[in-house]
């Protein structure tokens, strides 16, 4: 069989997506949410938030 079914890719692009956000979540690092841009986000602990350097998206840490 050359080609999988909708189901079959479904799911194993969801499993690709969790098996990611675990590694990140046990590196400590943020990347970047926003679109195309694939760097780590700079915390700043005093302000509470973290920064991209690249792009200059900021997120407010809890």
């Amino acid at each position: 069989m050359l080609s999988r079914s909708l189901q079959t890719s479904v799911v194993g692009r969801s499993a690709a997506i969790r098996r990611q956000r675990r590694r990140v979540v046990g590196s400590g690092r943020l990347f970047c949410s926003t679109n195309g841009c694939a760097s780590f986000l700079t915390i700043d602990v005093e302000r509470h938030e973290a920064t991209c350097p690249v792009c200059g998206y900021t997120r407010r840490l809890a």
